[in-house]
C-alpha cells in the first residue's frame, strides 16, 4: 500500500505544466504566426504586381485596338514613335468627326492620360520598329524593385519604353495593324 500512496503523490506533483513549458510553446507559435503573416504580406505584394502587370498588358492591347481602328493613320506613319508624354489635343474625336491626323493625337492624349491614372508613374510610348511592325510599350513604377530596372538598355523593351529607370517595369507588344483596304 506504500508504494501506491506515492505513486499517487509523483503523479500530483507531475500535474499540468510549468510556466517554462508554457513559454517554450508561446515561443513557438508566436514564431510560426509570425511566419504566416510574413508569407501573407509576401503574396499581397505579388498579387499587386501581377494587377499592374496585367493592367499594362491591357493597356497595350488598347493602343493596339486604337491603331486598328485608324488605319489610314497608320498609313500615313502617324502613330510611329509617340512619345510617353500626354499631348494637348486640338478635337475631341468622341463628340466631334476627326482626321486620322488628329485621331492618333486623341489616340495618344486619351491613351498616355489612361496609363497614368492606371499605373504608378505609367506612360506609354509606340515604335515603328520595320514597315509595318509596331512596338507599343508601357511602363510603370513598381517599388518591389528598389534600386533595379525591370528591363535591360539595347533590347526590344528599351525600343518600347525607353531607357531602363531604376524602379519600374516595362511591358510591350509586337503589334502589325491590319493593312489598309
Amino acid at each position: 500500500m506504500k508504494h501506491l500512496s506515492s505513486i499517487k503523490q509523483h503523479a500530483a506533483s507531475q500535474s499540468g505544466f510549468s510556466i517554462l513549458e508554457i513559454m517554450v510553446t508561446l515561443v513557438v507559435l508566436s514564431t510560426g504566426l509570425l511566419g504566416v503573416a510574413n508569407l501573407q504580406v509576401t503574396a499581397l505584394r505579388g498579387n499587386q504586381g501581377a494587377h499592374l502587370a496585367t493592367l499594362a498588358a491591357q493597356q497595350a492591347q488598347d493602343m493596339a485596338e486604337r491603331m486598328n481602328t485608324n488605319p489610314k493613320g497608320v498609313g500615313a506613319d502617324l502613330y510611329d514613335s509617340l512619345n510617353a508624354g500626354i499631348p494637348v489635343m486640338a478635337v475631341n474625336c468622341q463628340s466631334a468627326s476627326c482626321t486620322p491626323a488628329q485621331l492618333v493625337l486623341f489616340d495618344h492624349n486619351r491613351w498616355n492620360a489612361a496609363n497614368q491614372t492606371l499605373l504608378p508613374g505609367g506612360a506609354g510610348q509606340v515604335s515603328e520598329i520595320r514597315d509595318g511592325v509596331y512596338l507599343i510599350g508601357v511602363r510603370w513604377n513598381d517599388r518591389q524593385l528598389a534600386e533595379a530596372s525591370g528591363w535591360q538598355a539595347n533590347t526590344p523593351a528599351a525600343t518600347a519604353c525607353g531607357e531602363p529607370q531604376a524602379g519600374t517595369r516595362c511591358f510591350f507588344l509586337v503589334h502589325q495593324p491590319a493593312s489598309i483596304s
